[in-house]
């Protein structure tokens, strides 16, 4: 008696948009990093958001400074 083996077919993946990406980042987040990640990759309404990101990452230091 013959065993026949039955490969299935692979998945399609997922299509990836051009203008998008995949990056490695670490865990646990902080604002030192998604900081970063806002000004090597640009976020939409950049001159409002990285002022504030700007903002509040200089409260956290001074915060951790105090401490």
């Amino acid at each position: 008696m013959e065993k026949v083996i039955e490969f299935k077919k692979p998945k399609k993946r997922k299509v990836i948009k051009e203008d998008s990406f995949v990056a490695r980042l670490p865990y646990p987040l902080t604002i030192h990093t998604i900081v970063d990640v806002v000004e090597r990759m640009g976020v939409e309404h950049e001159g409002t958001v990285l002022p504030g990101l700007k903002y509040i990452e200089r409260q956290i230091v001074k915060k951790e400074r105090e401490e």
